[in-house]
Order: C-alpha cells, then structure tokens, then sequence
C-alpha cells in the first residue's frame, strides 16, 4: 500500500495459524480438489473482467468528439481525446497547440496508466453538446493523488472548435497541490462546471504533472446526475473507512486485553490503510481544506510505506515466523525496517524510486505469503483459519494485480467501476478479520484446557507433597528403631572389634542423616519456598570424600571404584551432609546404570576459584534431548529401563548443588557413558554465615 495508487504499494492479507471447526455441510473434499476449483473461479473472474475490459473499450471508441445529448447522464471521454507525451518536460502550451496543428497528438481510444514517471502528459478533450441538450456540465477528472492538472478551457468569447493563440484560453489549476479551499468544485476528485455551445465542438486541454504514478481518467456529467453520483460514491466512502475504523479499533482493543501481537499489528495495518485511502482518495483533503500538496503527498506516501512495514510484521505473528522460520522473521524484519527509513522520500523526489522498489517487495512478499497459507491449508485440512488466510491472501493479490496492470497501461484505467485494489484492500481485511476471530476462539479454548491442566496439576502436586510428608513422618519410627537398635548394641559391650564398631557407628552417621533429610521434607518452608537450610562447615576435600565413599568399604562396589582426590588438604566451607548426599546419589547412579565390573571413576580437585568432583562412568549413557532434561523431578532416561529409580536422586543432587551456589553438568554420549561433574566456588557461593539459601 504505497502512494502508487491504490497505487499497488500494499503487502497483501496476511496468515496464522489455529481454528479448528470442521466444516460438516457436505461431503469433505480433498485439498487438491479443493484448490483447482479455487484456481478456476479466479482464472473465471479474471476473464470476466478482462473481457468486461474489452467490451467497455469497444462501447466507447467512436472517435471525434463526445456527443452530449438530451438523455445523457454521464459519459466517458474514452476514445475521444488525443494525447501528447513531452519527456523533456520542456513543452509549454503554445508549443502544444501547434503540435495540435501539425498534427503531433496521438488519438486515444482508452485511459491508460503511465506508471511512476516525470513524463508530462498533455490531453485534448473533444466535446459537442447536440442541439437541445442542457449547456451546463461538469467534466470530473482522477486520480485524487495526481499533483497538477491544469486545464486549458476555451473563452466564452472566444470562437469554437480550436483556437490557436494560447490567450483564448482560461486557466483552471487543479490537482493535489491545490488546496482544497481553492478548487473551483469542493469534491473528492477534481471537477470544473462547463458550459457549452449548443451545436459546435469545443476542445479542452489538460496538463498532467505528478511525483505519483499517472493514471488519469476523465468524465462528463449532467448537474442532476453529478448530484446524485457524489452522494452514492461519498457513502461508499464512508462506508468504506468506517469499516477499516472499527476493525482496527476493535482488533487494537483486543490485542491489547490479550497481550497478542498479531490482533495489535493487524489493527496497525488496517489502520494504515484507513489513513492512506482517506488521503489518496481525496477525502482528507476535504477534511483539510487548507493544507499544501506537499503535506497530502507526504500522508499518502507514509502512510503506504508504514501499511507495508506493519503488513510485514503482521506475517511474522500471523504465520509465526520465529519458530517456523526465523530466517524469514529477520528477512521481513529487515525490509520493515528498510522502509520506515525511507519515510523521508515521500516528500522529495527521491520518492519516485523508492515507491516502486516498495511496490515490488510487496508483491514478493505478497507471493511469500501465498505459498506459505497454501501450505499452511493443505497440511491442516481440518483447520479452518488458514483457508481465510489463504482467501485473504489471493483477494489482495488479485487486487494488487489488476491495479499494477491498470497503472502501467495493460489494462484501460477505468476499466472497472469502482477502484479494484480499494475493494479487495476492504475484503481481504474483512476475510483476514474473520481468520484472526477464528484464531481468537481457538487461542481462548486452549487457554481454557490449559488452565484446567494446571489446575489438575495442582491438584496432583499438592496430593504427591501430602503423601510424601506422611510418608516422611511415617519413617521416622523405623528410623528410630535402626538408631536405638545400633546404640544398644554399641552400649552393650559384646562387640569389641574395631571394624565392627565402625561400622555400627556409620549406621548411626546415615541413620541420622536420613532422619535430617525426613526433617527437610517436613518442613513447610522448605516444601513450599524450595529451600534448604543449610550449615556450612570448615571441612576438608579429602575427609568429605572419605566419609561419602566410606560406606563402599569392604563391598563389590569398592572394587569398582577409582577414587582420584587431587588435592584432599584442600578446604571448604559446605553442609557436608547434604552435599555427601548429592555425590553420593551420582556414585550410586554411575554404579547402578553401568555393566557389572566396569569401573566408575571419581575424580576431586580444585582449581579456578573452586573445586570440582566429577564422576564417570561407562554406561549406557544419554541423548542430548535427555541430557538437558537431567535434573527434572520423576524424571528418568530411557537407558535406565529395567533398573529401579524415582527420579528424585538426581532432581535432588542438582537443588543441592544449586544452594551451595555451585552448578551440575553432564556430557553423555550413547553406548559410551557418562560424565557428571559438580563445581562449586570457593566459600560455597558466600556461605560464610549460616542461613537458610534458597535452592532454585
């Protein structure tokens, strides 16, 4: 939607995804089938128009003069008037007339358009009213945006037919550039009220100068006809912007309420190109009467280009480029931003280049768009919003199209009896609206089914958290039982060997660890604000190492293992309970998940600001998408299949990790194993003074 006309600058009716309703009245018909009846019934309205074209152009192809009769309403001056291109833009009007003599203006059978050019066209209207028609009359001339139009009329006194001195002659200024508050006719186009000899031909002479494209068309009307013509066109007008108005009012306010960038950039397009065809079509400058040309073709030619910026950002939401394509996001977002910043060109003439290289891209874009909705159509059959963007798509193009090959002279310029690319801007929009209400309905069901599944998932958690703090107060007396029983024995006396009675008091050390770890998962402020209550204490790498692994003594798995502590004198400042928990979860894993009689090596040292402990192990080992999942609460890789395990070690290991300001990586390859390596700073992420650190 550029300054082009209806100028064909616009990018098109975009596409999204999402709706869903079946469409049940009928047998379903394959997509296939589905779009060769499309491509038929446009291939028909294209020959329809086409040779509605052609008809029209036989009708009024006379030659000679126009003749205006009693009964004549409203005639075209189609096919009579001759036409006279100067290049050099050096021509006057003196000069014109004796090209006229010499026989230099070329008749025209039909308007066509020029195209974008500094080429200065000059016409010659013929015009004989017959015997007992009225003398008064009024000639109409477009496009609204066309800059200067200066019309050459013969003087009253002067004799009829074609005078050949430039002074019998009056000048009328029209065009863009004359201020609405000066035109001799307060209408939406350019109009003159003439009256002419009973009988005798009169020659008119127009000067065309314009920075937009040129497409000039030109009409006479009888005062009682003209009067009912304006209230007719002036209603569709209204009609027109009133319902660009509410559809960017309505979809702005939605947007908003919805936090949805697509309804915000759709009610930013229609809304520009609500502004554009209030300029381009004359109305703004009745609105402002007094406002300088340079304004009006600053309007229309910003308005365009911010109409293909918010088009182009419109398609990103719509077909949600960033995930599908994001190639293509930065591409669009390139060219949005491309035009914004020739924004200054509408008012310079530098504006006749950059116009037509906006043109261009919106139909690129425009094509873009259409193959992506296709595609978008035949892989969701069942979904019923990108077949209304695909028919917006196609509407916009057709509309694009026909106005391009009216602009550049392929087809007549007043070929149709209404402005093609204004009535395909409103119902591509209107098509466009109804996908995105589509969209909106689905969007609001899955909001809804989302809302629910929380919900139950809420539920479900707080049943899991109550079950396990029962179960939690439930260990407690076993707990209990395994520690009395371990003291009593101590007590007693009847055993007296030192390995027995380490190991007694190791039952005790872990038997009052786990009673800690049942106290954590009691406690509601640990249940519900995800923290641990930790107590750091000096200790040093070798001696937590020690007493982690010191359990394996004198077991199978102590065979297996190849424990490597670089630096053991190395201190720390950590809660070596819990964190004896999270190695010792990653050891028993490694064990667990690894062939009988492999080795699991453990490895501790420091350096870097840190230390680190790294276990490794050779087994079955992960794929990337489980490895970054490692770390979810329940969840379990799939080379852990056939052993026992909740998935709550490793979820563990990491939130203990996390509250000593340390992190927990993983590097796993398939069939080869897996590494898992904890780093934590120096003074356990500022754990100088005990307090409660939150885990995540």
């Amino acid at each position: 939607m550029t300054k082009d006309a209806n100028n064909g600058g616009d990018d098109g009716m975009p596409a999204r995804q999402n709706g869903s309703a079946r469409c049940n009245a009928g047998p379903a018909v394959p997509p296939p089938v589905r779009f060769r009846r499309m491509a038929a019934l446009l291939l028909l309205v294209w020959v329809v128009l086409l040779r509605f074209a052609g008809v029209a152009v036989a009708a009024e192809s006379g030659g000679g003069p126009l003749l205006l009769g009693p009964s004549t309403a409203s005639a075209t001056l189609a096919g009579h008037f001759a036409r006279l291109v100067d290049p050099e833009r050096k021509l006057d009007f003196a000069d014109i007339l004796n090209a006229d003599a010499e026989g230099r203006m070329e008749p025209r059978e039909d308007f066509r358009g020029a195209g974008q050019t500094r080429d200065i066209h000059w016409y010659r209207f013929d015009l004989m009213r017959e015997t007992g028609a009225p003398a008064d009359w009024f000639l109409e001339m477009g496009e609204a945006y066309i800059d200067h139009l200066d019309l050459f009329i013969p003087k009253a006194t002067a004799a009829t037919g074609r005078p050949r001195e430039p002074g019998a002659y009056r000048l009328v200024r029209l065009g863009d550039f004359v201020p609405f508050s000066q035109r001799p006719m307060k209408t939406r186009l350019h109009a003159v009220a003439l009256t002419l000899p009973e009988g005798k031909p009169v020659s008119l002479y127009l000067r065309v100068d314009s920075v937009s494209a040129i497409r000039l068309s030109a009409r006479m009307w009888a005062p009682a006809a003209y009067a009912g013509h304006q209230t007719t066109d002036l209603l569709f007008q209204g009609l027109f912007l009133g319902v660009l108005g509410i559809l960017a009012l309505g979809y702005a306010a939605l947007g908003l309420l919805l936090r949805d960038g697509a309804l915000l950039a759709y009610s930013g397009y229609v809304a520009t190109v609500s502004c554009y065809y209030l300029f381009a079509n004359g109305i703004g400058a009745a609105l402002l009467p007094d406002m300088p040309g340079w304004f009006m073709n600053m309007m229309v030619g910003s308005s365009g280009f911010l109409g293909f910026a918010a088009g182009l950002l419109m398609w990103v939401y719509i077909l949600d480029l960033q995930s599908r394509a994001p190639w293509l996001r930065r591409c669009f977002q390139g060219l949005a931003l491309l035009t914004l910043l020739m924004l200054p060109t509408t008012v310079s003439p530098l504006y006749a280049l950059a116009n037509p290289l906006v043109t261009v891209s919106a139909l690129v874009v425009v094509v873009i768009a259409l193959v992506l909705t296709a595609r978008m159509a035949w892989l969701n059959p069942d979904d019923l919003t990108p077949r209304f963007y695909l028919g917006s798509t196609l509407i916009s193009l057709g509309g694009l199209l026909l106005t391009q090959m009216s602009l550049r002279g392929i087809l007549p310029a007043d070929f149709a009896i209404a402005d093609p690319y204004q009535i395909c801007s409103m119902l591509a929009v209107l098509v466009l609206g109804t996908g995105l209400t589509l969209r909106i309905g689905r969007m609001q069901a899955e909001r809804l089914r989302a809302r629910e599944e929380s919900a139950f998932a809420t539920k479900r958690a707080e049943e899991q958290r109550s079950f396990v703090a029962m179960l939690s107060h439930e260990f407690r007396t076993p707990l209990a039982s395994i520690d009395s029983a371990a003291q009593m024995i101590e007590l007693s006396g009847a055993v007296e060997e030192p390995s027995v009675l380490t190991r007694l008091e190791r039952i005790r050390s872990t038997t009052r660890k786990m009673a800690e770890l049942v106290d954590l998962f009691l406690s509601a402020d640990a249940l519900d604000q995800g923290a641990l209550a930790l107590k750091p204490e000096p200790v040093a790498l070798g001696q937590l190492m020690e007493e982690v692994l010191g359990g394996l003594t004198g077991t199978e798995a102590e065979e297996r293992l190849e424990l490597s502590v670089e630096t053991p004198d190395r201190p720390l400042l950590v809660d070596a309970p819990f964190l004896g928990v999270a190695i010792g979860n990653l050891v028993q894993n490694a064990l667990r998940y690894s062939p009988p009689r492999t080795p699991v090596r453990v490895t501790a040292g420091g350096g870097g600001g840190g230390i680190f402990i790294r276990v490794a192990d050779r087994g079955r080992g992960m794929s990337p998408d489980e490895v970054e999942r490692i770390g979810s609460i329940y969840f379990r890789a799939s080379s852990s299949r056939g052993t026992k395990g909740s998935g709550l070690g490793l979820y563990m290991t990491q939130k203990i990790v996390a509250a000593h300001g340390g992190t927990l990586a993983v590097e796993s390859v398939r069939d080869e194993g897996s590494v898992f390596t904890i780093r934590i700073p120096d003074g356990g992420g500022q754990l100088q003074v005990p307090e409660r650190l939150a885990a995540q």
